[in-house]
């Protein structure tokens, strides 16, 4: 039986439609994957917003906000970071930081007196005993006061926690006042503590605690070893779920 051709020109035109959306839809899933590859939170909320009004129809045609800088662009072979007006670039990660604190301390020429590494709790500055205290006490030497006014200065105007553990060797302390290791090292920690209260670092932001001998770096074998076991630990703690030290405030 024959049938009328007005209809079937009409129904071999509707694929069109089909693949046009088709067409659309792999172009977007291209614009994601480039988007992925240029790693920026604040970019993917402003490409989910411009993919959320094009599927629901209607709103620009353009996919990401024209006023985000793409990437893709670099200067002396590194690729330029994503930016978004308004917001800061991401802050220095914890090993950038610490390599930067490690070269600025050293350049006191102060030897093996102090190290600065990164671990499971933040950034650590380690100062020995010969760097900050009179042996067997938690006086300050003379020397300390000008590292940790240089210390205080980094380290007052970032939000992150800051933890100060007191060390010692396994020799009896020196001063009467503390009968044993344990209070010697909590009394080291309270002295560097309230020294960066003075020089304006918050209260709240301060955690102290003492590790007495139990926690050595080498083995108290020698005094030289001994003067390193004998320390203060000053750790800049990363802020919950990441590795990174927000040093962005202080260049502001």
């Amino acid at each position: 039986m024959s049938h009328g051709g007005g209809d079937d020109g009409g129904n071999d035109e509707r694929w069109l439609v089909s693949y046009a959306d088709f067409i659309t839809l792999l172009m977007v899933m291209f614009v994601v994957f480039y988007s992925m590859s240029q790693v920026d939170v604040e970019k993917y909320k402003k490409l989910s917003e411009s993919m959320r009004v094009v599927f629901n129809g209607g709103g620009p045609s353009s996919i990401v906000d024209a006023n985000i800088n793409q990437g893709g662009g670099a200067e002396d072979g590194i690729s330029k970071p994503i930016t978004i007006p308004g917001i800061p670039q991401h802050p220095p990660d914890a090993a950038t930081v610490a390599s930067q604190l490690n070269t600025m301390l050293l350049s006191f020429n102060l030897g093996s007196g102090i190290s600065v590494e990164t671990n499971i709790d933040g950034i650590l500055i380690s100062l020995s005993e010969k760097l900050l205290f009179t042996p067997g006490t938690p006086e300050l030497s003379p020397e300390a006061y000008q590292v940790l006014d240089t210390i205080s200065v980094m380290l007052n105007p970032i939000e992150n926690q800051i933890k100060v553990v007191g060390h010692t060797d396994n020799t009896s302390p020196k001063d009467p006042r503390y009968k044993d290791n344990w209070e010697l090292s909590v009394a080291r920690s309270v002295v560097v503590g309230n020294y960066l209260i003075s020089m304006g670092l918050a209260p709240e932001r301060l955690i102290l605690s003492g590790a007495g001998e139990y926690r050595p770096i080498f083995d108290n074998d020698t005094a030289e070893h001994r003067e390193l076991n004998s320390r203060a630990d000053i750790i800049v703690v990363y802020k919950a779920g990441t590795d990174v030290v927000d040093f962005y405030q202080s260049n502001q």
